[in-house]
């Protein structure tokens, strides 16, 4: 089996050095990440530019290419023209969860679902949000999740979004499948500075809070609050299908 990983913190990021050797128990990995932090790159590709493309080995063994673009481009490139045979794509391990409202904007699982179009079975993995990040936990379940996920008829329907508590592993609870879940709301101090001609945003958060639509574990937000890993089907359909009838009925009205 060859494994495509790629993540959106970067080539040299500290949770893709432990899904790297995660995924080495299941085959063959190949490394394809961004040169540069790429957190809320969501699924934009890159248009009318040149991508510069580095190969560099990862380690003593795994080859790899540092794609000066996008989450999604890494994989957009690495399964059209920079290696062959994928089998399956996973991307992360990310620091802070990618959940609820987030996942639209994240470049963890933007990445991830670049494998949808090729029928290639893929998966996001994150690490919940904290001061500190410790990831041999998030990693031994990514392992666990793909070595399931790999194995079921229906892998290339969806992507698999895992999100891991950031929690000693004796703490976290288990699995629960789990559906959107509400709205993170960021803290940010957006006072600008100005030098005369340009203002300056600091977009840095100093916290979060979690805006529940959904209070109990079949939601995303709150089961991963509660110390469960949560397992998600996503893709790329951003339309509400369940609303068309209803919008269709009051335009033909208007």
């Amino acid at each position: 089996m060859r494994i495509l990983v790629a993540n959106d913190d970067g080539f040299y990021a500290e949770g893709l050095k432990y899904l790297v050797r995660e995924m080495k128990k299941l085959g063959e990995v190949i490394v394809i990440a961004p040169a540069e932090h790429q957190s809320g790159a969501g699924h934009s590709i890159s248009f009318n530019k040149i991508i510069k493309v580095e190969k560099e080995m990862y380690d003593e063994e795994t080859v790899g290419y540092k794609v000066f673009g996008t989450p999604k481009d890494c994989v957009e490139l690495g399964l059209s023209v920079l290696v062959e045979d994928i089998d399956f794509v996973i991307s992360g391990i990310n620091e802070g969860g990618n959940l609820a409202s987030d996942i639209p904007s994240s470049g963890t699982c933007g990445a991830a679902c670049g494998a949808l179009p090729f029928g290639i079975p893929a998966m996001a993995v994150s690490l919940g949000w904290a001061d500190s990040f410790e990831y041999s936990a998030a990693a031994k379940a990514a392992f666990e999740v793909a070595q399931w996920f790999i194995r079921q008829p229906f892998n290339k329907d969806f992507v698999l979004n895992l999100n891991v508590p950031n929690l000693p592993e004796e703490q976290i609870k288990g699995y629960v499948v789990a559906g959107f879940g509400g709205y993170p709301t960021y803290h940010m101090d957006l006072t600008p500075t100005f030098d005369g001609q340009y203002y300056y945003y600091n977009t840095r958060s100093n916290g979060f809070t979690f805006n529940y639509t959904n209070h109990s574990l079949s939601g995303d937000l709150y089961a991963l609050d509660n110390g469960y890993m949560t397992l998600t089907p996503i893709n790329l359909n951003m339309v509400k299908e369940s609303s068309l009838p209803l919008l269709e009925k009051a335009w033909n009205k208007k």
